[in-house]
């Protein structure tokens, strides 16, 4: 085989060829470094159209030590969830995920292009926690989907996480979603993630 990948090697690969039909789709936004909870961990992929997805990358040099916690973290917000990752990653991954992962394997062919070959095809994540979920949107987001819904002015004037209960209190699961999902693509100034280069 081919030189050993690196995380840009696959991400740039993955665009090009896996997300090719989402990134060309006027519904759907594809964003690299998506921050949960704040944060707390980061999405290397997400696609964000009629469901919110997640794609985790594992290149050659990587270890597999944070993903039990990224496993927890994208399973509180993402609909599906996919690893891409070196061959050498695969065998401890898979004991590790979740059936309703995807796995996609990535290695360097001899002739140099990346090749994907899908081990496992994703399924819908049951396991979506609401407020979690809610802490994807930013604090004037939440609010002014709260004014939509009537919200006092004294409550629109509380901390975020009182805001984000609200809308937890407010709305059925599968709206929350819609509202979350519909923020995230017309939002503008992505904050928490580095400009494409």
């Amino acid at each position: 085989m081919g030189a050993r990948l690196k995380d840009n090697d696959i991400r740039a690969a993955a665009h090009a060829t896996l997300l090719a039909r989402a990134r060309a789709c006027p519904d759907t936004i594809v964003i690299d470094e998506l921050g949960l909870d704040h944060g707390a961990c980061r999405v290397d992929i997400a696609v964000i159209n009629g469901h919110i997805r997640g794609v985790e990358i594992k290149a050659d040099a990587d270890v597999l030590d944070r993903l039990p916690g990224q496993i927890a973290a994208y399973g509180a917000v993402v609909d599906r969830a996919t690893l891409i990752a070196a061959p050498r990653h695969i065998g401890k991954a898979m004991a590790l995920l979740p059936d309703w992962w995807g796995v996609i394997s990535v290695e360097r062919k001899l002739s140099g292009k990346v090749h994907f070959r899908t081990l496992r095809p994703e399924r819908a994540n049951r396991g979506v926690d609401p407020l979690t979920l809610a802490r994807l949107l930013w604090r004037p987001e939440a609010a002014a989907i709260l004014r939509e819904l009537g919200a006092s002015e004294k409550l629109l004037r509380q901390p975020r996480e009182d805001l984000y209960r609200a809308l937890v209190s407010a709305l059925p699961r599968r709206l929350l979603a819609s509202h979350v999902r519909h923020a995230l693509k017309v939002r503008e100034a992505w904050r928490d993630r580095p400009e494409p280069s």
